[in-house]
């Protein structure tokens, strides 16, 4: 059904200010919604209750963050495994590099991101265009 209305985008990040900066700016920009949870716990339940056209991970929990991302591709959850899937972190040594493109992760935000980098991402993580 083509005229289903558009899923939340899921965004995994403890830190308050940062979600609700993220939040903000989709709502007031009138971007996709964005659902955001502060744990990979959290995360777990809300992918596993329902579908998002897309999600956004915190590398700062990283061995549970990764874990995730690990769960998600492997189908475990409501979500598709193939879902756009964007994350944000402090920085990105080689190794995390590698395992982020073996997740298929589409976009790494270095925080502190600008505002036009997270309305990119979300316009990114959308999914395409029903025609």
């Amino acid at each position: 059904m083509s005229s289903a209305s558009p899923l939340d985008i899921l965004l995994v990040e403890p830190s308050s200010l940062t979600g609700s900066i993220i939040v903000a700016t989709a709502r007031q920009l009138n971007l996709p919604a964005v659902r955001q949870v502060g744990t990979v716990r959290n995360a777990q339940q809300q992918l596993a209750a329902k579908d998002f056209s897309g999600v956004i991970v915190s590398l700062d929990e990283a061995p549970e963050a990764v874990a995730l991302l690990e769960q998600v591709r492997s189908a475990q959850f409501a979500v598709d495994a193939q879902v756009p899937v964007a994350v944000t972190t402090t920085q990105v040594d080689a190794s995390t590099a590698v395992q982020m493109k073996a997740l298929q992760v589409r976009r790494v935000l270095l925080k502190p991101f600008k505002v036009r980098e997270v309305i990119s991402t979300i316009e990114m993580l959308k999914g395409p265009a029903q025609t």
